[in-house]
């Protein structure tokens, strides 16, 4: 995806900060689509992963792009994350990926080296535009010398929280100088504040994406540029150990909670309201807002470095099966999906802000409360944002299931932290290998 991110991070930081200064430039009008002179009716697969927000916004976007497309016929489908990947492996291994697809950074590099997915550079500027894409994300969909998917949002990571409740414990909201320690604390006064019944915090160690984020404080990377590990089981100890200081303070989320977290709202602690908070990308603004309440609010990451271990990250990409029979079609339909303004109002930030910066220009002024809200968030942490790191290898997504597995070992006292720790890296290695 990226170049190390320990060099040239000031270039990308400098990067994302010019693509916020371009938000608040004047708004401009719609662009001209591409298209071809094929008017013999084509029917499309998209599919993506998400919650039901996402899925409304999408339809509504795509039957924008079919009305202005009548003789291209889109079917749609969605699905919960792993549910997701589970069918499109499935898919893959059977030569029958749909057209279009929503593909994670954990996969993206897998199935590129796969040939899944296809090489969209022949059709730059005919049918798919990408030069509008904000410059620090274009890395994103590439690997090697080809372009394999447009960064689909814009997105970075977060604390949701409920600044009432917080100030009602007498607890301080987060800030950009606040610390592990201090986060403990909180979630430890938070947790007393009503009698153990609420979680300060859902337990953060379930998931890789939040070990990154710690990794990252700290200059390293989950994966190095040529395919390894990033990490050393000593890492992963103390990031385990860390969570171990909240879970033994009473400040997290019991593993009962915890083990059925996947990062979808239905199963959030925060929206349950079992946890008075949680660590998530704030591309989920909008559907917590809608599943736990408009007084939800993001906050930065705490650290005990001088980096907040926030990326700015390419939420997902869109890119196009490499089987597919209708290939200009279906990067029309990437295009519209990226580049077209009515299609960004609609689709608001339910995969992060617009990567296309022209157009998040243009909708930024009537942006929902919610969608202005994230626009907001990453305003106030430009300066803080890290560059996206590179493509993840093969087993990437592998590596992220089994962290999960592995982690619940330990939440139910099957295993210890270190036990746990070298059986994730021990898995990893093998998996990479």
């Amino acid at each position: 995806m990226r170049a190390s991110p320990r060099g040239g991070v000031r270039r990308a930081v400098a990067a994302v900060s010019m693509t916020m200064l371009v938000l608040a430039a004047a708004a401009c009008g719609g662009s001209d689509e591409p298209g071809t002179d094929d008017n013999a009716p084509v029917t499309l697969q998209f599919v993506w992963w998400g919650n039901d927000d996402r899925a409304e916004k999408t339809r509504q976007a795509v039957e924008l792009f079919e009305s202005k497309h009548p003789n291209i016929t889109v079917e749609t489908s969605f699905a919960a994350y792993d549910a997701y990947f589970q069918k499109l492996s499935t898919q893959i291994a059977g030569g029958d990926v749909p057209d279009v697809v929503q593909m994670d950074r954990a996969y993206f590099r897998e199935y590129a080296e796969r040939n899944a997915l296809l090489d969209l550079t022949p059709y730059l500027g005919r049918t798919l535009r990408n030069e509008k894409v904000a410059q620090v994300l274009k890395p994103a969909g590439e690997f090697g010398d080809a372009v394999y998917g447009i960064p689909a949002g814009l997105t970075t990571q977060g604390l949701a929280y409920d600044p009432a409740l917080w100030e009602k414990a007498g607890v301080a909201a987060p800030s950009t100088t606040w610390t592990w320690d201090d986060f403990l604390a909180a979630a430890t006064k938070l947790s007393q504040s009503s009698g153990g019944k609420v979680a300060g915090t859902t337990d953060f160690g379930w998931a890789i994406d939040w070990f990154d984020a710690w990794l990252q404080q700290r200059g390293k990377t989950l994966y190095t540029e040529d395919a390894k590990l990033g990490f050393t089981t000593d890492e992963l100890n103390q990031f385990w150990d860390l969570t171990k200081r909240f879970r033994d303070a009473g400040a997290t989320t019991p593993a009962e909670v915890t083990t059925q977290m996947d990062g979808a709202m239905p199963t959030s602690a925060l929206v349950k309201k079992v946890s008075y908070s949680e660590i998530n990308y704030d591309s989920s603004f909008t559907a917590y807002r809608s599943s736990y309440g408009e007084s939800v609010a993001y906050g930065p990451l705490p650290s005990d470095t001088d980096k907040r271990g926030m990326v700015a990250h390419a939420s997902m990409s869109f890119s196009v099966g490499r089987a597919t029979e209708h290939p200009d079609q279906a990067t029309m339909l990437v295009d519209f999906l990226i580049n077209d303004v009515e299609a960004g109002k609609i689709l608001g930030v339910a995969r992060g802000l617009p990567t296309n910066t022209d157009v998040l220009a243009a909708v930024a002024p009537s942006l929902s409360p919610g969608d202005k809200a994230v626009y907001d968030y990453q305003q106030s942490v430009t300066s803080l944002l890290l560059p996206t790191p590179p493509a993840q290898p093969k087993g990437g997504g592998a590596i992220k299931q089994e962290f999960q597995r592995v982690y619940d070992e330990i939440i139910f006292g099957r295993i210890s932290n270190a036990d746990g720790a070298k059986r994730l890296v021990d898995e990893a290695e093998n998996l990479l290998n």
